[in-house]
């Protein structure tokens, strides 16, 4: 990545779109962590992030700038990987299925997301979308191929 860090990148993708977001301060951000690697033990949280055992995957190409449309309408919580200079720091996007705009307008990352209730966890690299928890159910929906119409049968 560039000298530019994720969280300023990021913030400022956000701000550029128009959209609200939070840098909690590093205390909360810490807490908020600590308790989403304690719930879903990612196997990688710096380098290549991974959550690993007990998740499932998508190809991140196909669904890079859409997958965030089905997340609950709630903030999301988003934080890089846990060394360097963006460690214990966590973003809260007001509006979570905008998510991927901001991404789609800021230089390529890896990074975590969840939410408030720590009810799901993401794992965005540059090859897959990996999630565990909640986000199961729609990311499945997301790994069959789209159904053909009635008239193309």
């Amino acid at each position: 990545m560039t000298s530019m860090s994720c969280v300023k990148e990021f913030l400022g993708s956000a701000g550029e779109l128009g959209l609200a977001c939070t840098a909690l301060d590093a205390g909360p951000s810490r807490l908020f962590i600590s308790a989403v690697m304690d719930k879903f033990k990612p196997e990688r949280v710096a380098g290549h992030l991974a959550i690993g055992h007990h998740s499932i995957a998508i190809p991140l190409e196909a669904n890079e700038f859409t997958y965030s449309s089905h997340l609950d309408a709630e903030a999301a919580y988003v934080f890089f990987e846990q060394r360097g200079e963006d460690r214990d720091r966590v973003l809260m996007l007001h509006d979570g299925p905008s998510l991927a705009r901001v991404f789609a307008n800021a230089y390529g990352m890896e990074y975590f997301v969840s939410n408030q209730r720590k009810s799901y966890l993401l794992a965005v690299n540059w090859y897959v979308i990996e999630g565990a928890g909640a986000s199961v159910d729609w990311m499945k929906r997301l790994m069959q191929p789209p159904e053909k119409p009635a008239s193309q049968q």
